[in-house]
C-alpha cells in the first residue's frame, strides 16, 4: 500500500498586511480620552472565541496601559470572548488560565443569544465596575471595544435586554466596519445605574509578514472581520476548503471527510483535495446554477463560508493553539524538511485526535505502518488536559510576546500620525481652495464666481 502524500501547503496570493482606515484611528483617539477623563469605570474587551489569539489587538493593551482609568493607574478590563457557542469547548479553561498568568484575570466566554450567559456577564461586569457613587446624578459607565464584527453591539444589546427589559438599541450588521463612531450612552442597569458606550470596531494596526500574516489576514475575513471585497476570488472559500481537509486530515475529536459530506450533504468521496471540483459538487447540491447549466461555484463558496460562520461545519476554533494544522505549521514543516533533505510529514498531528499518524513518502513511511500510533504526550500516562494546558499556555506566551514587540505596538501610533497627516493635508487643501477663490475678484473687490465672471463678459 503507498504511502500517503502530504498535504501542500497553502498558496496565498497578495493579501492586505492591514485594515486600519481611519475611523478605527479616531475612535482611538475618543477612547483614550474618555479614559484619560475618567469617565469610564470598566472596559470591556471583546473578542472571538473562534480566534482567541487573532481577535486580541494589542492596540487596546496600549491604550489601557497608558490612559489609566478612574482612580487607578490603569483601567479595568473585563475580556468577553463571544460566540463560544462556535469555538471548541475544551479550549476555554486553558486559555483563561494562560491569560491569568499573563495578568488578564478577569475572563468570560459567552454567547449574546443566551439570556442565562449574559446575565452572568452583567453580573460579573457590575461587580468589577462598583464603586460609591457621588450623588444622585452619578453613575457608573461602562465601554465596549474589540476588533470588527466580534459581536460588541449584539453584547449591548443583550445586556441592555436582559438588564432593563428593553429592546435593540444598537444597530448590528454582519459587515465589519457597520460601526464607524463613538454612540450615544446606553442603559444597561436600573440598580446600580450603569451605562455603556458601543464603539466602533478597531483592527489589529499589523497583521504580520509572510505566511502569518496572511493566514491572520485569511482568519478575520473567514470570521467577518474583515470585508471579502479585500481578497482575490475564491481565496477566502479556498483557504476554508484548505483548513477543512487539515480538519480531517488530523482527525481532531474524531472529526472526518464523513462528517463533513453530512454536514453539507454531500456524497461520499467528494474531492476535497480540489477546490474547483467540490465547489462545483457543492453547487449543483444546492442547485446554484448559472445561464447554461454551469454550476455558480462562486455563490457555493459564499454558501460555505456563511455555513461555517453559523457553525454549520461544527464547533471549530480556527487558531492553532500549539496543536498544528494552521498552513504557517504546514509551512514551518516542509521548510524544515527542506533544510534537513527528508520529504515532510504526511499528517499533521493533533494532540485533540489522540493519535498521531506516522506517514511520509520517504524510507521512514516503509519501516513504519500507516496504523501506527504514538501519544501525542510525552508519556502515555499523560492526562490530555495537562497537554492542552502546556501546549495552550505557550501558544499564548508565543502570541503575547510577538503582539508586545515595539515594531508591533507602535503601529498604532504610526497610523494616526499617518491619519493626522492626512488630516493636514486635506486642511491645506481646503485653504488653498478658498484661496483660489478669494482670488477671483469683481470690481468691487468682492468674490465673483467663474460663471458670473463669464456671464459679465458676455461669454
Amino acid at each position: 500500500m503507498p504511502p500517503r502524500l502530504p498535504i501542500p501547503p497553502f498558496v496565498f496570493p497578495t493579501l492586505p498586511s492591514t485594515w486600519y482606515i481611519g475611523h478605527m484611528s479616531r475612535a482611538m483617539r475618543e477612547m483614550q480620552l474618555m479614559i484619560q477623563a475618567q469617565k469610564v469605570d470598566l472596559v470591556i474587551e471583546t473578542r472571538d472565541a473562534r480566534m482567541p489569539l487573532t481577535s486580541t489587538n494589542p492596540a487596546f493593551e496600549q491604550l489601557l496601559n497608558s490612559a489609566g482609568g478612574r482612580g487607578a493607574g490603569i483601567a479595568k478590563r473585563l475580556i468577553v470572548y463571544n460566540k463560544a457557542d462556535l469555538a471548541q469547548e475544551c479550549f476555554e479553561e486553558p486559555l483563561a488560565r494562560a491569560l491569568k498568568k499573563h495578568g488578564e484575570q478577569d475572563v468570560i466566554f459567552t454567547d449574546s443569544r443566551s439570556d442565562s450567559e449574559v446575565k452572568r456577564l452583567l453580573k460579573t461586569a457590575i461587580k468589577m465596575a462598583d464603586r460609591e457613587l457621588d450623588g444622585p446624578e452619578d453613575r457608573i459607565s461602562m465601554l465596549i471595544a474589540g476588533m470588527p464584527n466580534v459581536g460588541k453591539s449584539s453584547i449591548l444589546n443583550s445586556l441592555r435586554r436582559v438588564g432593563v427589559r428593553k429592546g435593540k438599541a444598537a444597530s448590528t450588521s454582519s459587515m465589519p466596519g457597520h460601526t464607524r463612531r463613538l454612540s450615544t450612552v446606553i442603559k444597561i442597569s436600573e440598580k446600580p445605574p450603569v451605562y455603556i458606550y458601543d464603539t466602533p470596531g478597531i483592527m489589529v494596526p499589523f497583521l504580520g509578514r509572510g505566511t502569518k500574516g496572511n493566514e491572520a489576514a485569511l482568519k478575520l475575513a473567514l470570521t467577518g472581520g474583515i470585508k471579502e471585497s479585500l481578497f482575490e476570488g475564491d481565496t477566502v472559500s479556498e483557504y476554508l476548503l484548505w483548513r477543512l481537509r487539515m480538519r480531517c486530515e488530523m482527525r481532531e475529536e474524531g472529526y472526518t471527510e464523513e462528517d463533513l459530506f453530512k454536514a453539507l450533504a454531500l456524497p461520499p468521496g467528494t474531492p476535497l483535495d480540489s477546490p474547483s471540483l467540490f465547489l462545483e459538487a457543492l453547487a449543483k447540491r444546492l442547485s446554484a446554477m448559472r445561464k447554461g447549466g454551469e454550476p455558480d461555484t462562486d455563490f457555493a463558496g459564499r454558501w460555505l463560508i456563511q455555513a461555517f460562520r453559523e457553525g454549520k461545519l461544527g464547533r471549530w476554533t480556527l487558531d492553532s493553539m500549539g496543536r498544528g494544522g494552521e498552513a504557517v505549521d504546514v509551512q514551518e514543516e516542509f521548510e524544515l524538511a527542506e533544510e534537513e533533505g527528508r520529504v515532510p510529514r504526511a499528517v499533521e498531528w493533533s494532540y485533540l485526535s489522540g493519535e498521531k499518524q506516522v506517514a511520509s513518502s520517504s524510507a521512514e513511511a516503509e519501516s513504519t505502518p500507516l496504523n501506527d500510533t504514538i501519544s501525542p504526550s510525552a508519556s502515555s500516562t499523560t492526562p490530555l488536559a495537562t497537554t492542552i494546558n502546556a501546549a495552550v499556555d505557550e501558544a499564548v506566551s508565543s502570541y503575547l510576546a510577538i503582539q508586545s514587540a515595539p515594531t508591533i505596538a507602535d503601529l498604532s501610533g504610526h497610523q494616526a500620525k499617518k491619519q493626522e497627516k492626512a488630516d493636514q493635508a486635506r486642511i491645506r487643501d481646503i485653504k488653498r481652495k478658498s484661496r483660489a477663490v478669494a482670488s477671483v475678484k469683481g470690481p468691487g473687490g468682492g468674490i465673483q464666481s467663474a460663471r458670473r465672471r463669464k456671464y459679465r463678459r458676455g461669454g
